[in-house]
């Protein structure tokens, strides 16, 4: 393995532990409700309890999300990741600033296992179904907070 995918796959593995680390930090008052409770105060605290700047936030977040969303499938079917539902899933439960680095490593893994000139998208049906829902759950949220 090259010493560039060395690098590459530690600095993003780095990203994924502080991210998780930083952000998670601010959960245990959630803790209490269940996962079910703890996911609907948690989201009616950052959509409708927040400030406007913490609803900006949160709206630019989830965009953000779906578009990373939206290019873990296009790339990680051309490129065969395995286990790509697992990064889109854990970007939802855990948080994309951690999913999202996690798929980038996957993914530079990858392509230094695959000859670099494969091409083309794979994308699947159930993918751009999986990507409507992501999209209309982020719209639907975004627009709420008005």
């Amino acid at each position: 393995m090259e010493l560039k995918t060395k690098v590459l796959v530690a600095l993003y593995c780095v990203t994924a532990l502080l991210a998780l680390l930083l952000a998670w930090m601010h959960l245990p008052a959630y803790f209490g409700n269940g996962i079910v409770g703890a996911n609907v105060q948690f989201w009616k605290d950052a959509l409708f309890n927040a400030n406007p700047a913490g609803r900006f936030l949160t709206v630019d977040i989830l965009f953000l999300a779906f578009v990373c969303n939206v290019w873990m499938f296009i790339e990680g079917r051309r490129l065969g990741v395995k286990y790509l539902y697992v990064y889109v899933i854990a970007g939802v439960f855990i948080a994309i600033s951690v999913a999202f680095p996690l798929f980038m490593a996957a993914r530079e893994l990858r392509v230094a296992a695959l000859d670099s000139s494969k091409t083309g998208y794979n994308i699947k049906a159930v993918d751009v179904l999986a990507l409507m829902f992501i999209f209309a759950i982020t719209l639907l949220a975004s627009i709420a907070t008005f």
